[in-house]
């Protein structure tokens, strides 16, 4: 690590802890909102949307929006690259999103998590998909967005994995719109893309989360680029409803890589 990491790494993680610390106690203070009204998830939409532009300052990121960026309430499909997602969806927009199961138990952000609202889904077992969807029936029309990860998986991102149809059911049957967005990263120093497989920002392989975050914050920083979908999918059918939603991913990320050249 060099002497510019270090520094950046010692006035970074405290600042992230501490502005982490500020929201999640805010979104305890409005938590007596969830009893009252749905103005719950109005507000914490505004505070996670707040948390995200503080990480992407935090972290040295900066924000591209391409396409139309849909507006609450929406169901929006996105590919899968890193944590980082998660503060970069919430940078562009307000939402809450559909989460492996495994996250809840993280301590402290776990906790945090659930109170925001995020539904936690156990992909090993068959039976939890029923219950999710029971959830995202109810998060479908609320005051902030919903967003799916379809691909199960974080990815290096030179290509998509195969998009699961199981967390489409709800906006299938009910012939609700899909919007869908593709994520890449281009890192600001070397000029590294995930398009390519060679941007530091994925958390793709077997590298611990404390290793690799802490290694993200001793770089400069990364552009995020998302190319939303001009159109909106709906389908009785889910598979293909999320057919044609691939067939639509596949083309823009050959498009992207394209360009990206």
């Amino acid at each position: 690590m060099t002497f510019t990491g270090w520094i950046r790494l010692l006035i970074r993680l405290p600042l992230i802890c501490l502005i982490t610390l500020v929201h999640i106690l805010l979104i305890v203070l409005c938590y007596p909102l969830n009893w009252l009204s749905t103005h719950y998830a109005l507000v914490v939409g505004f505070i996670t949307h707040s948390w995200g532009r503080c990480m992407m300052v935090l972290t040295g990121g900066k924000l591209d929006l391409q396409g139309s960026v849909p507006k609450p309430s929406f169901y929006l499909v996105a590919n899968h690259l890193s944590y980082a997602d998660i503060w970069v969806l919430l940078a562009s927009l307000r939402a809450t999103f559909v989460a492996k199961h495994d996250l809840k138990s993280w301590p402290i952000m776990g906790q945090a998590m659930k109170l925001m609202g995020i539904i936690f889904v156990n992909r090993t077992k068959k039976m939890d998909v029923s219950r999710v969807n029971k959830l995202i029936s109810k998060e479908l029309h609320s005051p902030r967005g919903l967003i799916v990860f379809p691909e199960g998986t974080t990815t290096l991102g030179d290509e998509l994995k195969p998009y699961h149809s199981p967390l489409l059911e709800i906006p299938a049957t009910q012939q609700f719109p899909v919007h869908s967005v593709l994520l890449y990263y281009e890192d600001k120093i070397g000029g590294g893309k995930s398009l390519f497989g060679s941007s530091y920002v994925p958390w793709w392989d077997d590298t611990s989360f404390a290793a690799h975050f802490i290694s993200l914050l001793t770089q400069k920083g990364y552009i995020a680029r998302l190319s939303f979908s001009d159109q909106t999918w709906k389908d009785e059918s889910r598979k293909k409803l999320t057919e044609s939603i691939f067939e639509w991913s596949e083309i823009e990320y050959k498009n992207l890589k394209k360009y990206a050249q």
